[in-house]
């Protein structure tokens, strides 16, 4: 593995980068509750430089949950060009359980950082409305159950964040109760 360049020789822009890439991947393994002094130590910088580069740690988690809004949102939006509405939804689906089980910053912090920034609630609504797109792009193809809704796809994601230790096995299997239940299609035996 290659050795980071010094922190006093990069640009504030890659002082950033190396702040969210850090956090990201350590509060992603451990949580939001890593010491400040942790994560300085694992970017190679003292805390002060984090304040001075990102904000404080409220503010370096919530660029790491408007980061995976924004993903989110591409997901889901990338959903409406492919030729099977269902199949893409479904794909979707399960790679956000993916994402809800192994990431614990995701588990952790997703409502929270909302409380506290505007942005964060800003870049979730983007997410939620693309979800909401993307199901209505399937409920257009009348595949839907009547009282189906993308809120049924945000109640499994929410709580995937609760009961991530149910593992991905498990987490797969509710995702696919939760879509065969907004199919309308009975469990196969």
């Amino acid at each position: 593995m290659a050795v980071p360049p010094p922190w006093a020789s990069l640009t504030a822009a890659q002082k950033r980068t190396r702040t969210l890439d850090v956090a990201d991947e350590l509060f992603a393994r451990q949580g939001i509750d890593v010491p400040m002094p942790v994560l300085a130590r694992a970017i190679g910088a003292g805390v002060g430089s984090i304040y001075r580069q990102v904000g404080t740690k409220d503010d370096v988690i919530a660029a790491l949950v408007i980061a995976r809004a924004t993903t989110l949102r591409a997901r889901f939006l990338a959903t409406l060009d492919d030729p099977d509405p269902w199949d893409a939804l479904r794909q979707a689906t399960h790679e956000t359980v993916d994402d809800c089980i192994a990431d614990a910053l995701s588990q952790t912090a997703w409502d929270e950082a909302a409380f506290a920034h505007e942005s964060v609630r800003s870049a979730r609504a983007g997410a939620t409305d693309a979800l909401a797109q993307m199901v209505d792009r399937v409920r257009a193809t009348g595949v839907l159950g009547d009282d189906a809704s993308h809120e049924d796809l945000r109640l499994l994601f929410c709580s995937l964040r609760e009961l991530a230790g149910i593992g991905p096995e498990g987490a797969h299997r509710l995702a696919e109760l939760v879509l065969r239940g907004m199919r309308g299609v009975a469990p196969t035996s």
